[in-house]
């Protein structure tokens, strides 16, 4: 690994560590980290400077893929309709929807961890993350996930991560020790600086730690290398809108939500708005993939289900 790559790998790191260490000096002072002004702000944090990552996803397809799935509104009609299916879901079934998000933020996070040396230790790291909370925070976890799908069966899902939770912790340590040894410190420290975050911190400040200070800077700056734009072109063009449109959308979900309590209002809307939007971030690109082997078996109708998809979102 060259000397850049490594800087560019650590500053991640440097503002994880940064912001652990500051939320941990708070609440020793006796900040209430878990209170609502610090809940609410940790959901704004998720929707500034966690979604701007997933923006450079249709500009990444473009240049990776081929065949008439690549056209615009063709990209467009896969990602919304995705990201709609995704929506229907949490209207109609909130709890599965809820399910289902974890498994495809799994799925999302294991991709942090690639060198661990298996795909069964990437996916235990990523769930160890998602689980450490029911270790200190299992009541706090319950009344999130109350207030995110509006039933009190949501408690079932804590459930599965408390009995998920002893093994997945085992496995993200496994993870780590692989990565320690294999050379990948970067990775295994902020693994291990991560989960502690999501053991000690409360569930929501802990999980916007990793996600805004870890996650979401190193797939935005892979996403930055990956198109055929300039940085200022793809910023400016790209993120900075997309980013705008995400949070119109998270406020829209919010608004549709009519909750009295600001906090609980936050949590919906901006977990909502992350679901909704990780669905085709994850999927969009598998799929375009799938319709373009197809086409070159049979192009015509494939062609021509793309176009009347994209006609469909133009009307």
């Amino acid at each position: 690994m060259t000397t850049i790559s490594r800087r560019r790998m650590s500053f991640p790191l440097l503002a994880l560590a940064v912001g652990a260490v500051g939320c941990s000096v708070a609440m020793i002072a006796g900040l209430p980290l878990a209170g609502p002004t610090a809940t609410s702000l940790a959901c704004v944090m998720l929707l500034l400077f966690g979604l701007p990552h997933g923006t450079l996803d249709l500009e990444l397809i473009k240049t990776r893929a081929s065949g008439p799935a690549t056209g615009i509104a063709s990209l467009l009609a896969i990602y919304l309709g995705l990201a709609a299916a995704m929506f229907g879901l949490w209207q109609a079934a909130p709890v599965l929807a809820l399910l289902s998000f974890i498994v495809v933020a799994t799925a999302h996070f294991s991709e942090d961890w690639k060198g661990a040396g298996s795909r069964f230790l990437e996916t235990g790291m990523a769930l160890s993350l998602l689980s450490a909370p029911t270790l200190m925070h299992r009541g706090a976890l319950d009344e999130i996930f109350v207030a995110l799908t509006g039933r009190a069966e949501a408690t079932v899902i804590t459930d599965i991560l408390t009995l998920a939770m002893p093994v997945a912790i085992m496995v993200g340590i496994a993870a780590m020790v692989a990565l320690w040894t294999t050379g990948q410190r970067v990775k295994a420290s902020a693994g291990g600086l991560s989960l502690a975050s999501m053991i000690v911190l409360p569930p929501i400040v802990g999980f916007a730690l990793f996600f805004c200070l870890f996650h979401s800077p190193r797939h935005l700056a892979e996403s930055f290398r990956g198109v055929d734009l300039s940085l200022r072109k793809a910023g400016l063009q790209v993120v900075l809108p997309l980013t705008a449109a995400a949070a119109g959308i998270a406020a829209a979900i919010y608004g549709l939500n009519l909750r009295t309590d600001v906090a609980a209002g936050l949590i919906a809307s901006s977990f909502t708005t992350l679901s909704i939007l990780t669905v085709p971030h994850m999927a969009a690109p598998m799929f375009v993939a799938h319709l373009s082997r197809a086409n070159a078996v049979n192009p015509t109708r494939v062609g021509d289900l793309i176009e009347e998809s994209a006609a469909q979102v133009r009307r």
